[in-house]
């Protein structure tokens, strides 16, 4: 009977404290805006309330308003800040998981090196033929090779950039001729979702009907590099 009676005692108080708390809280807060702004704002009534009652309702009514817009302006940033926090530990959870930590630190640094700018310094996506014959790899082309390396070249040589698994961040530029490259008609997030995977996730083959070869495409459209 004694343990039962200690126990609602004390979840009386832990319902009470909480409540008497936040009454004692707005009391303050609101008496100590009376003493700032209430005669400040009866001035403003007064101007167009020549009754003094009047003036003291609407100024008290002014200052309950101003209370609520302080009360939802701190709840806002509170829940800013809150949910800053949250994502800040589930990010450094991220970074203590080996394997994710990787891919979610190549993602973080791929897309403010690439993403931040409006137009992706990718163009498309293709299979070369890295690091030897007969085995491909794929990468994303960034420009037509310009000056010095275009022209002691024999073939017309596109940059491709080819990055590595599953940190994407890193990688080889290889300046491939455009006669042995293979374009994709894959998008560019696609091919990246295909790398930073390492091959387990690989985007369906897009239907485009009676597709024309690829590289003809890319003489069209009269690509420009950056």
């Amino acid at each position: 009977m004694r343990h039962k009676i200690r126990s609602n005692f004390f979840t009386g108080l832990l319902i009470i404290i909480p409540v008497a708390l936040t009454f004692w809280v707005l009391y303050f807060i609101i008496s100590r805006l009376n003493l700032l702004l209430l005669e400040p704002i009866m001035k403003i009534f007064q101007i167009w309330l020549p009754d003094r009652a009047s003036v003291e309702f609407f100024t008290k009514l002014a200052i309950f308003f101003i209370l609520l817009a302080l009360l939802t302006l701190t709840g806002f940033a509170a829940k800013i800040i809150l949910f800053r926090n949250i994502f800040g530990f589930g990010e450094n959870v991220l970074y203590k998981v080996p394997m994710i930590s990787t891919i979610y630190k190549g993602l973080k640094e791929m897309s403010a090196a690439f993403l931040s700018n409006q137009e992706s310094i990718f163009k498309k996506v293709v299979l070369v033929q890295y690091p030897k014959n007969g085995v491909y790899a794929i990468g994303f082309i960034t420009s037509e090779a310009r000056g010095e390396a275009q022209e002691k070249t024999k073939e017309n040589v596109i940059n491709v950039f080819v990055p590595t698994t599953p940190n994407p961040t890193s990688g080889m530029l290889v300046l491939v001729p455009q006669e042995d490259i293979i374009y994709l008609d894959m998008s560019v997030a696609d091919g990246m979702k295909m790398i930073i995977s390492g091959g387990m996730v690989t985007p369906p083959k897009a239907d485009h009907g009676n597709t024309e070869n690829r590289s003809d495409t890319f003489k069209k459209e009269g690509f420009q590099g950056n």
